[in-house]
Order: structure tokens, then sequence, then C-alpha cells
């Protein structure tokens, strides 16, 4: 025991943690509970035993008699207090702690203001006269977003806080805002707090928690709000501290990409086409409108899900197109990016979701990344990552491109597009031939193995050299990584999936994880890296062709009959019409009528061109949207919906974690949930529905889905489930397989490359995502993110861009066999000769249209990553 102002307390931890446990008011001003001890500020010092220590970095011991209160240490804490004023005019939480020592600047003098300020960056505000270096944004920095913008520069008086030469919106920031919620004396600070300062609103604030409505990775969000009904606005986002994916940490997006929830381009009333126009209309006449023309195209209609709508809506969707349409034609965006990676992975071990937790990073002792910007498409887990490979975890990257995380890797494989299934299979050559296989493993959970070893046996680094652009050496030094370690986990992105053998690379890290034994254990699995933040809610709902929610079959009659007794209705038998299909048959007329449900098909699908032709064709095409988007703008009628920030639900993150999402605003006015308008129209359409909240229709999922049989928004307080969740009181599954597969055994399947037709143009075109703007960019660009990144740009290697008399900044006419843009260049050392990058964030740029109809041969994922291109001076 030790004794803290005559209080008995166990001795265990530092001697902070000891006076905390005791109720002990110490300060510890570059104390972070987030971060490692600094030990720089001092502020914390205690007596103890007679000696003055700091009580941070002293470990507690028993026996020991502890002061904080002593005329000793006050009068230290004065002094203190008068140094800094004398170099400083703190802000905040330490401007107070300093003034209620009695510092007040007579000793020493008041700091002189230099008005050193910088505003360059749109969310971050420096004021240097409040900065006291404590160190606690640079070890922010470096140790939860694994980058290294700040330093102190100079020495005693002189030292100042620093980020390199220019404003600070050139350094080399990511705006994930660390080091903003670390500051604790005012120096850097949230402008969206200003921002709000400067309009009062009538009303007390409030905080709701949420989940992220951005990419996959599902953070948890407490979002600040003041004012009421129409009046309430978001001051600003913190994120959860407590929660498991994002442990208080943020992207920009999630941080700062809200103003879109009040942007004035919100649509705010139903607007029907009359005379060939878009006219507001009321709901009624909307549903009206809707309902007689699904009545009259029954037959020849079809519908889209959102991937960025609440599971409930999702769930309603497909009930609706089912029940009410009588049709399987429903499908969603995971058509677009990661059906390959559930087509590959159901094929294999007989589901396709990830295995693993994202908590398994840290267990982890290699991560091999394929196919994944992980840093800019999913930025908290990319932290992740980074972290651990800059804490002497392995990290192996397979990238055409030098992405950040390939800059730290032990070994970047830097790849042709379109040629990961002949590195894929000489990297398991290296395993087979090398004996680098858990043998036990694969007798006793795989099947196949003797064909396996016999395939891929033929398939050398040396033989894939010439079309990969890998050198064996290379791929032998990637393999032994992989092959002597432990607990190897797998992540991989869309640089896998959306490729012509987008489904079979899936596969074929499956085999790597088979492989090795890698499956069904902490740290290891195969773990695709959802993009939208409920792409994976949205294919677990049902929001497929072939199979309803749970991944229950339509063609399965004990399957539907279980939907039919919940639902009262006869379900369709057939297998649906997928996306592409839908597109196809919208253009030669079989197909009336698309219910398109919070996506932008005409700037996010391929071959724009050809889809705008499908989508005028249509008889009737209704959109369901926050914004007029590129496809709205087209459609006869749209319906404003509500977004994530206004209402309830749950979205379902890339390690099968369902989350609660709670509205923090109430919706626009004008605008209706999207729950609510699903139901309304079922409702138009003669099948009106019992539910009255979205927890309802939580109740009824859990009835028809038997991973969810467990799940209730009760069950998902606090951090959510993992599915699945077979019943009440389950506390979820955060590995999958740890004892069988669903198909029995883990099936080696044998490969062959194929080369796509899009190969070998003059340039190789692929696309992704940027870190500030999210897909179409609707609403990051409606957010002021645009300020950070405002435009698209097509970067090149520097080689490339000689040969055709480009340079930086130039105007490029960007040209492929299916349409033309044009581009910014930049030049840049992430890219190997002869391939081209670029993103589609933004309209004006219309980037899809270079992209034709090159199809994953099991999915019908469109190829985005490969498209033969020419590049000339605009």
């Amino acid at each position: 025991m030790i004794t803290v102002d005559g209080k008995a307390v166990e001795a265990r931890g530092t001697l902070l943690d000891v006076c905390r446990a005791a109720g002990a008011d110490v300060p510890a001003m570059c104390k972070d509970d987030r971060l490692s001890v600094g030990g720089h500020c001092r502020s914390c010092m205690i007596e103890v035993d007679g000696r003055m220590v700091a009580a941070c970095s002293t470990p507690a011991r028993d026996g020991a008699d502890v002061c904080t209160t002593s005329e000793r240490v006050v009068a230290y804490r004065r002094d203190l207090g008068e140094l800094m004023l004398s170099e400083s005019r703190p802000q905040g939480r330490v401007g107070r702690r300093v003034a209620a020592w009695g510092a007040d600047g007579s000793r020493y003098g008041l700091a002189p203001k230099t008005e050193r300020r910088d505003t360059s960056h749109p969310f971050i505000r420096f004021d240097a006269d409040a900065c006291i270096l404590c160190r606690r944004c640079l070890r922010a920095c470096e140790e939860l977003q694994g980058q290294f913008v700040y330093a102190i520069e100079g020495r005693g008086a002189d030292a100042r806080l620093a980020w390199g030469g220019g404003p600070f919106a050139e350094s080399g920031c990511v705006s994930c805002g660390a080091c903003v919620t670390a500051c604790p004396s005012g120096a850097l600070t949230n402008r969206d707090l200003e921002r709000a300062e400067r309009v009062a609103r009538p009303g007390e604030a409030h905080v709701t928690r949420t989940t992220c409505g951005y990419c996959g990775v599902g953070c948890q969000l407490d979002v600040h709000v003041a004012g009421d009904g129409g009046a309430a606005r978001v001051t600003h986002v913190e994120g959860a501290a407590d929660s498991p994916v994002n442990h208080g940490h943020l992207c920009v997006k999630g941080r700062f990409a809200h103003g879109f929830s009040r942007h004035p381009d919100r649509l705010t009333t139903p607007l029907v086409r009359r005379d060939g126009v878009l006219q507001p209309a009321t709901w009624d006449e909307a549903y009206a409108v809707i309902a007689e023309g699904f009545a009259r195209h029954r037959g020849a209609l079809a519908g889209l899900s959102s991937s960025r709508c609440t599971n409930e809506e999702n769930y309603l969707f497909q009930k609706f197109v089912r029940g009410a349409l009588g049709t399987n034609d429903v499908d969603c965006c995971a058509r677009v990016c990661h059906g390959p990676s559930a087509a590959g992975m159901r094929l294999s071990l007989g589901t396709g979701a990830a295995t693993n937790s994202l908590a398994d990073i840290e267990q982890a002792d290699l991560l091999f990344v394929t196919g994944s910007n992980t840093t800019e498409a999913h930025p908290v887990t990319g932290a992740r990552i980074r972290q651990a490979a800059l804490g002497g975890t392995p990290l192996v990257v397979i990238d055409p491109r030098r992405i950040e995380l390939a800059a730290i890797a032990d070994v970047h494989l830097q790849n042709r597009p379109g040629t990961n299934v002949p590195l894929l299979n000489a990297i398991a050559h290296v395993l087979v031939e090398e004996r680098m296989v858990d043998e036990e493993f694969v007798a006793a959970r795989t099947e196949g193995w003797d064909e396996y070893r016999a395939f891929v046996r033929l398939c050398s680094p040396e033989a894939s050299e010439s079309v990969t652009g890998v050198s064996a050496q290379q791929v032998r030094r990637a393999a032994h990584l992989l092959g002597r370690s432990r607990r190897p986990m797998l992540c991989h992105g869309l640089g896998v999936t959306e490729h012509l053998q987008g489904s079979e690379a899936v596969m074929l890290l499956v085999n790597l994880a088979l492989l090795r034994g890698a499956i069904g254990r902490v740290g290891v699995g195969v773990n695709p890296l959802r993009g939208q933040n409920n792409v994976q809610g949205a294919a677990d709902m049902g929001c497929q062709p072939d199979s309803t929610t749970g991944y229950a079959p339509v063609d399965d009659p004990s399957a539907r009959e279980r939907f039919e007794r919940v639902w009262g209705r006869p379900l369709p038998t057939n297998v649906g019409r997928r996306l592409p299909q839908m597109l196809a048959d919208a253009r030669s007329g079989r197909l009336k009528c698309l219910f398109v449900f919070g996506e932008d098909v005409v700037q996010t699908d391929p071959d724009t061109t050809r889809t705008r032709e499908a989508l005028a064709n249509l008889e009737l095409l209704v959109v369901q949207e926050l914004f007029l988007s590129e496809t709205a703008k087209i459609a006869h009628v749209v319906l404003p919906a509500a977004s994530f920030l206004e209402k309830d639900g749950t979205f379902t993150n890339g390690e099968r974690r369902i989350q609660r999402v709670r509205a923090a605003l109430p919706p626009l006015e004008g605008t209706r949930p999207d729950w609510r308008i699903l139901c309304d129209l079922m409702a138009a359409c003669g099948w009106p529905q019992p539910f009255e909240k979205p927890a309802d229709v939580m109740d009824e999922i859990a009835r028809v889905n038997p991973a969810f049989t467990g799940v209730s928004y009760a069950a998902l307080e606090g951090h959510g489930l993992q599915w699945p969740v077979p019943e009440a009181g389950h506390p979820g599954t955060p590995i999958l397989h740890r004892e069988s597969f669903p198909r029995g055994r883990g099936k080696l399947t044998c490969v062959e490359f194929v080369s796509s037709p899009e190969r070998g143009g003059p340039l190789t075109l692929t696309t992704g995502r940027v870190l500030e703007h999210y897909n179409c960019g609707t609403m990051t660009r409606r957010s002021g993110l645009d300020a950070l990144v405002g435009e698209d740009v097509l970067e090149m290697h520097a080689t490339d861009a000689a040969a055709r008399g480009l340079a930086d900044g130039d105007l490029a006419a960007v040209t492929s066999a299916h349409g033309a843009t044009a581009l910014r260049v930049r030049v840049s050392g992430r890219m190997a000769p002869g391939t081209v990058f670029t993103t589609f964030h933004f309209p004006d740029s219309c980037t899809n249209l270079l992209v034709g109809e090159v199809r994953d041969r099991l999915s019908d994922c469109p190829e985005y990553k490969v498209i033969a291109v020419e590049v000339a001076r605009k």
C-alpha cells in the first residue's frame, strides 16, 4: 500500500495513477492517457518521502508517503506557473490551472505577444503565443497517426513548435485532428468551434454517440450539437475514446466532414418531372406517381440499394422489392467494390466476410496488405497498420503505386496493374517448394491439396517476372516473411477485387492463409477492408439478386418458407438481375423502371456514357437522395432523405460489428428518414408495414436471419456485436472458423492467369480514392474538404510525362477506347513508368467515362483498376 495525503491506496502503476485513485488533484499538462509518458512539463511534481519527483514517470512502490498539497509543492506550482507565463500565454485548461495556482506574471513578467498565428488550414488553427511546449501534439501525431509533422525547433528560451517551412496547410498534416484533441493550452484549436461560436443557437448543447457514415472502419463519433429543432447545428465531432474500433481517433472526414448536413444544396422537397422539368411536389403526389409506375411496370422493374444507409433501411428496401414488387431484381454497390471478396471467400471458405477483428492488427506478427491504400481509404485502420509497422511488425505491401504504407514496408511488390493472380501464385509456389506450409492444418482442414501442389509448382517467381514486373528475389523475400510468421494477418482492398480476376485473386489470398494455417485464431485471417460505411450490412440484409437477408438463397424453398412465414407473402423463386444486367436491359427496353436508393450510378458506375443511355431509356427512374446527384438530375421522381446524422438505425462495419446509429440532429425540414419513406411507399403499393421505429425493424431482422437472432438495440448498447450472434445474450463472434468452415473444408483453388483485354495499352490507368474525399464526394465536397483537395488529378511518372511534353500542373487529355476527360498532371514518384492514377470524386472530371465493360468473371464487378489510356497535352 501507499499513502497519498494520508489516504491508503494500493501501489499500482505510476504515482500519478495512484494519486488519481486516491482522488488527489495532481496536474499533468503533458499527460494524455492515449500516449506514452512524456515527462516534459514537470507540472505533476509531488513530494514523496521528502523528495520532489515527477508523478507521471515514477513507479509507485509500497510504503511510500506521498503529499500532493505540501507548502513545497504549492510553491513549486506557483513558480512553474510564473515561468510558463513568462514564455507563453496559455488558454483553456492550462490557462485556468495556472490561474488557480496563483500565478499572474508578476514574478518574471508576462510573455510578449508575438501574434504568430497560422490560419492557413481550413480546420486547424495554431496560436504560438498559447503554446507551452508540452509536446502532446507531437506525440499524438507520431503515436496515434504515425506521422511526424511536428518538431521542436531551437533550444532553451528559443525553443518553439515547428512543422517545417511554409504555412501549416502545406505541411505533411493529414488533418486527423489528433493534435487538436491533445493540445491542453489552446495553441492548436478546432476551427469548427470558432465557426460555431460566431453563431449563437437557442437551446442547450448536447452530445450524441453514433457511427461514422463514411468508410467501412465504423468509427464511433461523439457529435456535439448546439440549438434545437431547425436551428440545430453540429458544432464539432470527437472520436469516442472507449470505442474498440477507433479508440478516440478519427480521420479528416469523420472529424470535419459534417457540414453537408445543413448545406444549402440539400434536397428539401420531393421533385416530380413534369413537361421534362423536375418540379416540387408533395409527398403524396410523389408517392402516387411512384406507386402507379411500379404497378404499371410490374415484371420490368428493379431496385438498387444503398451502402450509405442503415441495415434496417436496406432490409426494408429488399423486402419492398421482393414482397411488394414481386422480383429478386435487387442489388447494391457491393457489386462494384467487394462483390469479388464475398464471391471468392464464399467459394473457398463458405462465407464472404472478414474472418477477424481490427484489434488483431496489434496481435499479428506479419501484416500482408494487398491492393489497399489503407491510410487513405480506411485511415484509422491505416494508422493502426502504420503504427504496428513502425513498432517493428513486418509489413508486406502489394500495390502498383508506392503508397504511404509501401514507403515503410519491409517488402513492397510493385506489380503491374492486373497481375495479382500470377504474383500470388508465385508467392504460394515458394511456400510449397520451400516447405513453409502448415501441413497439419492443410491435412485436417483443407481439400484439393494434391492437385493444388502440382499446379502451383509450375508458378515460379522467375516465370512470373516478365508479367508482373516484380523480381523473383523480391517475391521470395515476401514469401519468406509470410512463411516464417506465426500470426500473419492478410488484409486486402479494391486493388484486389476490381479486376477481371478479382474473385479468383481473393481465392488466392485465401490459399495463402490456408497454407499457413492462418485462419480461425487471433492475429491472422483474410480480411477485406470494406469500402463504404455499410456495404457489409447491405449485403447482410439481402440486397443482392441471389440471396435474401442472411445470405439465404432465393431458390432454396426452406429459406423462402422462413421469410414467407414472417412476411405473410410469397417470394419470387428465380435469381434476379445483377446491376450490369439491369443497365443492359434498360438500354434494350426490357427493364422499364429502376428505383435507385442512395446511390449515384452515373458518377460511380463504369462506362458513364452507356450508363446515362440506360437510365435515359427508362420509363420511370426514382432516386432517393440527399442532394441532386448526377443520377437524380435525370430522374423522374426524386425523394429527399435524411442523412446518417439525422436518423436512428445500425451500420455493420468491415469486421462484422453491428453498431448503433443515433440521430444527433432532427431531419432537415422537408426531408424524411429513409426507413420512413420506404414504409410509406410500401403502404402506397398496398403492403403497409407495422414498424413505428427502426428498432422494430431490427426485431424482425432477428426473426429471419439466424446470424442476428441475438441482436436487439438493447444488446447493441456499448460497443455493438460482431455477427454471428446466434442467441440472446451471446457476446458476438470476433473470430470466424475457429473449428470448421461453413462449407466443411477450406478449398485450395487452382487459378490460371487470364490477362485483361485492357492490358498492353500505351499507359495503364488505375483509379482509387484520396484521403480527403469519399467516393463521388457528395458529402465531403459540401463540408469544406475541397479546400484541401479541390480536383481529381492524374499522377504520372516523370518519364511518361516528359515523353509527352507534360510538366507538373499541365492540363492533359486522357483518352480510352470508351471515352475521354481532362485532368491536371501531377508528376509523382509513387507511380511506376507505364502506369497512371486518378480518382473519381469530382463530377467535372467524370473519370468513369474512361472505364469499359470488362468485369470480374464471377461477380460482375467492374475492372476499375486496369484501363488502357493515352495521355496528351490538352
